[in-house]
């Protein structure tokens, strides 16, 4: 494995696990319309109005979700993403943010620290984030793009798009080793798919997909003669 394609997305962690940690009792939670942060004591510090209003006679949507098990929180509106941390403070906005049809703006890891970030220009990309807001990959264009998938531990990603008139496809990502590889929507008609942290895709119980173990710079498409059951 190239481990240079590594050294940055590993400093770029350590970096933001380091600047995230959140103090003991506090974290972000969504309740009915709103997100809500709880500081260490246990008070509501801030609160997040999501929902849709009149503002000048335009009509403003906000969305909003937790992740980390409430270390982060994010909110979208008017195209702007904002990226919440666990002090209760915005870390990071991006212009041009917005959700595909099948899914949020925003995937990430378990841990919170690696992001996917779905924008919308005149055509449709993938920013690989970390929660400090540093933009490590930008992958596309995307024609139209359905959907985001991150791995639990934020090495693999997954892009579901399509073209008009045309088939989708599947674009799987190393995001540590910046590779791409699309493959045929066709392909994955068992059931849904998922990238899971070896980089293996499975369309219902059969795999389907998977980079290739020995490098993460060279990704390979099982045959179905090679594909194998799920473990």
């Amino acid at each position: 494995m190239n481990r240079s394609f590594l050294r940055p997305l590993a400093l770029a962690l350590a970096a933001a696990c380091a600047c995230g940690a959140a103090a003991e009792g506090s974290g972000w939670l969504r309740k009915g319309s709103s997100l809500l942060y709880r500081d260490a004591g246990g008070e509501i510090a801030a609160e997040i109005g999501l929902g849709r209003w009149e503002d000048s006679g335009e009509s403003v949507v906000t969305e909003g979700g937790v992740l980390a098990q409430g270390r982060f929180a994010w909110t979208l509106s008017r195209r702007v993403l904002r990226f919440f941390g666990s002090n209760g403070h915005e870390l990071w906005s991006e212009d041009g943010a917005d959700a595909p049809p099948g899914g949020e703006p925003l995937v990430c890891s378990a841990s919170g620290e690696v992001c996917l970030l779905a924008l919308r220009r005149s055509a449709w990309f993938v920013a690989l984030k970390t929660s400090l807001g540093n933009t490590l990959w930008e992958a596309g264009p995307f024609p139209r793009l359905e959907s985001l998938q991150i791995s639990a531990n934020g090495r693999y990603g997954l892009a579901l798009w399509n073209e008009p008139d045309r088939s989708s496809a599947h674009s799987f990502l190393d995001l540590a080793a910046r590779a791409r590889r699309d493959v045929p929507s066709a392909r994955f008609l068992l059931g849904k798919t998922a990238i899971d942290d070896q980089g293996r895709a499975f369309s219902g119980e059969q795999l389907a997909f998977e980079f290739s173990a020995s490098t993460g710079t060279a990704p390979s498409v099982s045959t179905a003669a090679a594909a194998g059951a799920r473990p």
